[in-house]
């Protein structure tokens, strides 16, 4: 495999970074330059300036276009998401918000809700399926939902509101026959009723004082602003957080994302804890009316706030604990009622290590989602640069280790990626695929003979070990070294036992069929050679 170089970093990237963050929002640190230059190479090799130093000058030199600018937004902030996306959160909206803005709402009978950062289109509509539900319920009633992106290419596919399998993937059977209509290979309508209940607009967050599309002045009674908010600089996160609040109507809601929920610290909303998820409400005189869902918290969320009511109320201060613990402590205040009395000082060791390990559960899970979403971005920004030293201990260490670095891998950091594939296989020495991740960074760097140690080391740990066979047989073939018949032999054996369309780990994508195939076409080629 050709070696992935790294891009020069041209001294003009610092004042685009700038200019990126001033503009749009995202920020751009020294660590992710490489990647801003990977994106100004594009552009420029798309332009009529080939040359990517001459072509940044003159990008920099004149006032930013619009159109110039919507093509850095596109290449800069694609993302994937998926209908329903995070079960508890839709099942708290059905269950327990839309009920209680229902019952109290009912005298105006008018919703407003707002998804601030809608992407292709699916959370909005997701919510449109839940209110299509309640119909009977909202007769007469005036419902406002709108959804903003900052990119403008994600709009218009949500405006079209046409999918794939891939976004229906989180979807009951029954939503799917119910509101998507087949029109060719892999492509499914939404109902046109539910495409006309959402309005889209473009609308960057990182303006000062924005104003939701669409409300004419009212305040919103649901405002979602998930899995955006981690792109963005401190400063902007607590003045876009500000924003939303000042947006709210008092009892409002709002959401975020679980690894958001650290960068919500306005006084005015208050975390209210369901099984599975927070949500922060907006003061009012009236606080929610299900008492009940207070206590009705997910026994990772009670222990965290059991361990944070022994601190006294203050966050231990643990470099992993401050992941997403930070609203935690005003969690355990709410739920005084149901929190033990304060331990005792000799077990304020024991309790440290439960908040720790409770915060790289969490870590995990949402990286675990991220990386399923293929939001490789997410699930690097989402890990602490000290976790490498704090989180060592950790039985999850090796896992998000792991996951960092094939997110890397995926992004084009592979140096990076090899440096922390390193950490993950210092705490887990007996995990094949740990190895033949490691094996594959190693081969991207040009690095052939590691690559094989670690390849084989695999196939010691996992004798059927696919992928790992068949990587270790190319690669031998591209050195022109011994041994690739028996790999391919191995690869072939473990394969005809398979069903040709059964997927492979580790392989997204391809399926034994066709990789049977591919391998008895190599051996054909080496019998011959």
């Amino acid at each position: 495999m050709i070696k992935v170089a790294a891009p020069v970093i041209l001294p003009q990237i610092e004042a685009l970074s700038q200019l990126i963050g001033e503009r749009i929002g995202l920020d751009f640190p020294r660590r992710k330059w490489d990647m801003l230059q990977r994106v100004v190479d594009d552009l420029a090799a798309e332009s009529s300036c080939p040359d990517a130093g001459q072509f940044l000058k003159e990008l920099l030199d004149s006032p930013l276009s619009e159109s110039h600018l919507n093509e850095l937004i596109v290449r800069l902030t694609i993302g994937e998401t998926y209908f329903l996306r995070d079960k508890e959160v839709f099942t708290v909206l059905r269950n327990h918000i839309l009920p209680d803005l229902i019952a109290r709402k009912a005298p105006e009978k008018r919703l407003d809700i707002w998804c601030a950062a809608s992407s292709t289109g699916e959370e909005p509509y997701s919510i449109a399926m839940l209110l299509d539900e309640k119909v009977e319920q909202l007769k007469g009633w005036q419902v406002n939902i709108q959804a903003s992106d900052l990119n403008p290419d994600v709009l218009e596919i949500a405006r079209k509101g046409v999918y794939s399998n891939w976004s229906l993937r989180a979807t009951p059977e029954d939503k799917n026959a119910r509101y998507f209509t087949q029109i060719g290979k892999n492509r499914f309508a939404l109902a046109p009723h539910l495409c006309r209940m959402v309005n889209f607009s473009q609308l960057n967050l990182a303006t000062h004082d924005f104003v939701m599309p669409g409300f004419g002045g009212r305040l919103a009674d649901i405002i979602f602003c998930r899995n955006v908010l981690i792109y963005f600089s401190a400063e902007l996160k607590a003045q876009v957080i500000k924003r939303l609040t000042a947006l709210l109507q008092p009892g409002g809601w709002l959401f975020v994302a679980p690894s958001e929920l650290g960068v919500v610290n306005e006084a005015e909303l208050n975390p209210v804890s369901f099984p599975g998820v927070i949500v922060h409400q907006k003061n009012e005189a009236q606080v929610f009316s299900d008492k009940r869902s207070l206590s009705s918290v997910n026994s990772g969320v009670n222990a965290a706030c059991r361990y944070a009511d022994i601190y006294g109320g203050k966050k231990p201060e643990l470099p992993i604990a401050k992941l997403k613990l930070s609203r935690v402590t005003a969690v355990a205040q709410k739920l005084k009622h149901s929190i033990p009395q304060k331990a005792n000082n000799h077990n304020s060791t024991q309790n440290e290590s439960a908040v720790s390990q409770f915060a790289a559960q969490y870590m995990l899970q949402q990286i675990r989602e991220f990386f399923a979403a293929r939001n490789y971005r997410e699930v690097v920004e989402l890990i602490p640069d000290d976790f490498a030293t704090a989180g060592r201990k950790e039985p999850e260490f090796p896992e998000i280790m792991a996951c960092k670095a094939q997110s890397l891998a995926n992004s084009g950091e592979i140096e990076a990626a090899a440096t922390t594939i390193s950490l993950a296989l210092e705490t887990d020495k007996v995990n094949p695929f740990y190895c033949y991740l490691a094996a594959t960074i190693r081969r991207e760097l040009g690095d052939y003979d590691a690559a094989l140690d670690f390849y084989r080391q695999a196939l010691f740990l996992d004798a059927d070990f696919i992928m790992a066979h068949f990587s270790i047989a190319t690669l031998l073939k591209q050195l022109r070294r011994k041994g690739v018949e028996r790999h391919l032999r191995n690869v072939e054996n473990l394969l005809e036992n398979l069903n040709e369309d059964a997927g492979l780990p580790y392989n997204e994508g391809l399926t034994a069929g066709r990789l049977l195939e591919i391998s008895r076409s190599l051996s054909s080629q080496v019998l011959k050679s």
